[in-house]
């Protein structure tokens, strides 16, 4: 039961993260896809 609250408390805070850091990237005016191309909108900025 133990192992089971720590696993999902990990997974969760793992995405956490990578939420916050995507939102602190997209609010900076920086891409967020992770493969900005020409059809990305933040592609002509750069």
């Amino acid at each position: 039961m133990l192992i089971e609250i720590l696993v999902t408390v990990i997974l969760v805070s793992f995405a956490a993260y990578i939420l916050y850091k995507n939102i602190k990237k997209k609010a900076s005016g920086n891409c967020d896809c992770g493969c900005c191309s020409n059809h990305c909108s933040h592609y002509k900025k750069n």
